[in-house]
């Protein structure tokens, strides 16, 4: 017996049919977070006291990630480039900041419940028309590029590009990833979950492969982070963990660094912290035990 395929059903099989073609259709045109603030209104509040030497230099950058977005543009603008752009509007930023701050030292009249305004301004407003940024004013005051929004857009940039931001290194005055925040300025040390020898990998990677002198600046602050945490831990380690595994991850990262010319000045520094928690002259506490991480 043939099959009955009545009206119903074949006009059911058309619209499953056009829902995948529009869904594939939909995807394709859309417009990654970084690519739709190029076109976005610029509006910088009242808040800030922006010279003309920064609005000048965002507007450029908005236009050079307008290029990058751009898929038909012949003459593209490196993703390096357009990076070293956002670092000097970081800078910049950060000088704002230090003079909104002193200013309000003089301002005896100043609410400080309208703080939360200028949060707003800085985490929402501006990065809406500043392409892969974010910020934040209060207890931390930053407005700096964001890695994961030039990670998404990574299909934009060519192979150094790719080389380091898909190596997960962090940018400079972002939160340790080897360090779980338990309050505002600090946290424990991730021996047991963070892969360290995973990211010294990378970092060697990048230093071999990428010539970028902005991104091995980045790079070069990361491996300095990860030694200063794992080399000069003072009189004690706080770990998330058991405390077992600070010294089982102290010891495959010292086997690693044996076998990685990068490392292999860093080798003596390892073997010190390492012969620090066998005497007990370093002190391991866990996190999971009692509170060591501060705060």
């Amino acid at each position: 017996m043939k099959p009955i395929i009545t009206s119903a059903s074949r006009a059911a099989v058309l619209l499953f049919i056009a829902k995948l073609l529009f869904s594939s259709t939909a995807k394709s045109q859309e417009i990654s977070p970084a690519c739709q603030a190029t076109i976005a209104k610029v509006d910088y509040g009242t808040w800030l006291k922006i010279s003309d030497k920064t609005k000048s230099l965002i507007d450029t950058y908005r236009s050079n990630w307008k290029n990058l977005c751009d898929s038909k543009a012949k003459a593209k603008v490196p993703m390096s480039e357009v990076f070293a752009e956002a670092k000097q509007i970081e800078a910049d930023f950060k000088k704002i900041f230090e003079s909104f701050n002193d200013a309000l030292l003089n301002d005896a009249n100043f609410d400080p419940g309208r703080i939360d305004e200028l949060d707003s301004l800085v985490s929402h407003q501006f990065p809406r028309f500043v392409p892969a940024f974010h910020g934040a004013f209060g207890e931390h005051e930053y407005f700096s590029p964001s890695v994961e929004a030039f990670r998404d857009n990574i299909a934009l940039g060519n192979s150094e590009d790719r080389i380091f931001f898909e190596s997960d290194i962090p940018l400079e005055g972002d939160f340790p990833p080897f360090i779980r925040k338990t309050w505002n300025y600090g946290g424990c040390a991730q021996y047991g979950d963070y892969d360290w020898t995973g990211a010294l990998k990378s970092i060697a990677r990048v230093k071999a492969q990428v010539k970028n002198t902005g991104y091995l600046n980045e790079t070069s602050v990361f491996e300095q982070s990860i030694f200063r945490e794992l080399t000069k831990p003072g009189d004690s380690i706080c770990t998330c963990k058991a405390k077992e595994s600070v010294m089982d991850d102290l010891l495959k990262i010292a086997a690693y660094a044996k076998t990685e010319a990068a490392y292999s000045q860093r080798t003596q520094e390892l073997q010190k912290t390492i012969d620090g928690v066998k005497s007990g002259a370093i002190k391991v506490n866990s996190e999971t035990e009692k509170r060591c991480s501060g705060g």
